[in-house]
């Protein structure tokens, strides 16, 4: 899942939701739902998009491989 996967990346490099939050302005909210495969704050495709590209660079993941592991999802 691609929630786990950002949210095990953060952990690995000892970030908190706020430093995440810090580095990509999105609210610790967001970062914490997305981190649970919950998408709806995200707003529309577009934005889930941009909001895992942001969060992905922050946590040092690739930003093109989490958008197509997100994209590939049932």
């Amino acid at each position: 899942m691609v929630g786990q996967r950002l949210a095990d990346a953060r952990r690995s490099k000892g970030m908190s939701v706020d430093d995440v939050s810090a580095a990509t302005k999105l609210r610790p909210l967001i970062v914490e739902a997305i981190e649970m495969d919950d998408y709806q704050l995200s707003g529309g495709d577009a934005y889930v998009i941009g909001h895992l590209r942001m969060i992905a660079a922050a946590v040092g993941e690739d930003p093109d491989a989490v958008v197509a592991e997100y994209r590939s999802r049932a």
